[in-house]
């Protein structure tokens, strides 16, 4: 679901070879608590869409 609100975020994972997706989705599974999950989704989207440096940029403000 959240890909499908990101569209670049969508597009760069559908360019991902199969086992790069799956380990997004480990990655997010992997995750016991809720929180955790939609943080790691989040953070998904950022890398996906190229904008993890502007995430990375306001953590550390």
């Amino acid at each position: 679901m959240a890909l499908a609100r990101d569209e670049r975020a969508r597009q760069t994972f559908t360019w991902l070879a199969p086992s790069h997706r799956n380990d997004f989705v480990i990655w997010i599974d992997a995750a016991v608590a809720a929180t955790d999950r939609r943080s790691r989704i989040r953070t998904a989207l950022d890398i996906l869409a190229g904008r993890d440096g502007e995430r990375l940029k306001t953590e550390s403000a």
